[in-house]
């Protein structure tokens, strides 16, 4: 030991960076060496070693333990853990990442975007709780993420950190091929009580570590569609590149593509993304049939810069969304957008104190052939203090001014405990989150279908949860979190006079449930899957359907994935998930039933070569019949064939 430490001395130092699978920074990893702590990693993932070690180990809490020699490139790539809600309590108002900010976030990994570009994010369901999804419309896919039987609406989205959310409805402003990035962030809770994030939660996407290894995917279904997608190291960055063909349940035809460019230098990291899309949409069962087809372009771009405490930080995108039919009438609409956004924050540690600051001016503006020209220019400040020792407590605040609009404000005020040397964690959280009415909600003109509504209140919403993790255990990990939440004025868009849809404001909607996730690991066998139990409602006293569940909102969810391993190199899975029923009407009188599909697979090696790996993919196995949403079919039984290449 002794020769070791006057080795480490003598020789000069050097930097190890410890981040993610998908590039974030892991910090307050621990780097030891012969049982010797080396150091620990700073706010940017980075620490200086003495030396060189042969064999170093890597630990950090939320991540797999990470062993062996020192690597020459001076990176190392931690694994998540699979089940790592309710270990992270931490104020940092950073936009590097929203597990820090959210304790009830699941992190998946590169396997896992791979498995959801084959089965589209429906997928997430045995991956997590506390969300569902529902794609409908044909090629050109509308997707629909709820988190915890909120609207949709409530749901934000990010890549690494940059919104993507278009204005006009809140919803991903891009087509997204999840295999292009590295891991997703799955953050459930009161979003907007700091400085961006959903009223209800967030998915983050996470571009790949620009020092990953190359890799290409090739992708073919046998309804007809394809895809490929792969990733390079260029330079002290990355580009990514994927190319689709989608094909709808009833025939339509879409094309996709996206480039995707991640950059980072001493201090600064950046991003470029462009997305082209367009195809045919599909009608539901209770409309007549349409020849639509649909068009969306965008380009998003953003900086970031640390410098000493400070934090910059510039954000830009554009887009255009365009609709064209003849069937069942004419109509041909084309909207433009341009959202913008600069801001500043500033940390000051100390001691077992953090102070956080922040500023940001944003600017949104859209140019529609429906809506007309539609501006919005905010400003947001937001301040948070938190406090580590042997219990973690953060406060955050956030308050928002916007043209035309009503103030808003949003807080969280978390509480963390772990236990038993961290085998066992507790957490809490009380948050106050709002949204602000979309243009569409606002502005939508009178057709066959809808109408908007230009008299909507802004939702807010008050929610609390608690929670359990058992995360010590190197072959189980659990975590239930109980939620409660009251959304004043909620936005929901309802059949009204003659039939046509139109944004109204309940007066009031109460959500709660249980959501839990679980993972297993036993020499070959692998299990994971995540339940939500759940009950959504109106809570106004004064109205018709007061006690009833609303709409559209399923009574629970869940999934669970089975893996083996056997013999080496290949890997066997079989899912099973499902949705229970969901009512179509407040009297509870028309519902779509409850369903659950079974999927499997396997993947294994080709042989004589370690770079190529193959995979047989069956969604829905039994043919199951079932509606993804009223009107809309589910997606029938489908076969798929993976490729996939990874640099040596």
């Amino acid at each position: 030991m002794i020769h070791l430490l006057i080795l480490f001395i003598l020789t000069g130092q050097q930097t190890l960076t410890v981040d993610d699978t998908a590039g974030l920074p892991v910090i307050g990893a621990s780097i030891c060496c012969d049982s010797t702590l080396l150091g620990f990693t700073d706010a940017v993932g980075e620490v200086q070693i003495a030396g060189q070690p042969d064999v170093i180990e890597v630990r950090a809490l939320g991540y797999s333990l990470w062993s062996g020699s020192y690597p020459e490139s001076g990176c190392i790539h931690m694994v998540p853990v699979p089940v790592p809600s309710g270990t992270v309590i931490s104020v940092r108002a950073s936009r590097r990442g929203f597990r820090d900010g959210f304790p009830a976030t699941t992190v998946l990994g590169k396997d896992d975007m791979e498995f959801l570009s084959i089965t589209g994010l429906g997928g997430l369901s045995s991956r997590t709780g506390g969300a569902y999804v529902r794609q409908y419309g044909g090629a050109m896919t509308v997707i629909s993420v709820s988190m915890r039987g909120s609207d949709a609406a409530h749901t934000g989205y990010f890549v690494d950190g940059h919104e993507i959310a278009s204005s006009m409805d809140n919803r991903p402003g891009i087509e997204i091929d999840t295999s292009m990035f590295g891991g997703m962030e799955v953050s459930r809770g009161g979003g907007s009580g700091y400085l961006h994030g959903g009223m209800a939660g967030v998915l983050n996407f996470l571009p790949e570590s620009r020092n990953s290894p190359a890799n290409v995917s090739l992708r073919w279904w046998d309804n007809g569609s394809t895809g490929v997608s792969g990733g390079v190291p260029v330079g002290t960055g990355r580009f990514t590149l994927s190319l689709r063909r989608t094909v709808g349940i009833h025939g339509s035809r879409a094309n996709h593509g996206s480039v995707l460019y991640i950059g980072a230098e001493e201090g600064l990291r950046y991003g470029l993304l462009t997305s082209a899309s367009g195809g045919g949409t599909e009608s539901s069962e209770w409309t007549a049939p349409t020849d639509g087809r649909r068009e969306r372009y965008s380009a998003d771009g953003w900086l970031r810069w640390m410098t000493g405490r400070f934090m910059f930080s510039a954000d830009a995108r554009t887009g255009r969304h365009s609709y064209a039919s003849t069937l069942p009438t004419i109509i041909d609409d084309t909207h433009d957008e341009l959202q913008g956004s600069g801001g500043i924050e500033y940390h000051q540690p100390l001691g077992v104190f953090d102070i956080d600051l922040a500023g940001e001016f944003g600017y949104q503006e859209v140019w529609s052939s429906a809506l007309g020209n539609r501006n919005r220019i905010s400003e947001d400040i937001a301040a948070s203090a938190g406090y580590r020792s042997v219990v973690s407590l953060s406060l955050s605040t956030r308050i928002s001014l916007a043209s035309s609009a009503e103030p808003g404000w949003g807080m969280r005020l978390s509480a963390g405990l772990p236990v038993s040397d961290s085998l066992i964690s507790f957490h809490a959280t009380l948050s106050r989150g709002f949204r602000r009415p979309s243009f569409n909600d606002l502005y939508w003109p009178e057709d066959n279908f809808a109408i908007g509504n230009p008299d909507l209140k802004p939702e807010s919403s008050v929610e609390v949860e608690a929670g359990v993790s058992l995360l010590g255990l190197d072959f189980l990990r659990l975590s239930a979190t109980g939620f409660s939440a009251h959304t004043e004025d909620m936005i929901r868009w309802a059949p009204g006079e003659g039939g046509k849809w139109s944004p109204v404001n309940i007066a009031i909607a109460h959500r709660r449930g249980i959501e839990t996730e679980a993972w297993f690991s036993m020499g070959s066998l692998e299990l994971k899957g995540g339940l939500m139990l759940l009950r959504v409602t109106d809570d106004c006293p004064e109205s018709t359907g007061y006690g009833k569940v609303l709409p559209y909102t399923p009574d629970y969810t869940w999934g669970i994935r089975s893996d083996i391993a056997y013999p080496s190199g290949y890997r066997w899975w079989v899912q099973c998930s499902g949705m229970g029923i969901r009512f179509k009407n407040y009297s509870e009188t028309s519902w779509m039933p409850a369903y659950t599909t079974v999927s499997a697979g396997v993947t294994l090696p080709v042989p004589f070569t370690d770079s190529f790996s193959f995979g047989l993919t069956v969604e829905n196995v039994l043919d199951e019949e079932y509606e993804e949403t009223n009107g809309y079919t589910g997606k029938p039984r489908t076969i798929s064939i993976q490729v996939r290449w990874i640099s040596s």
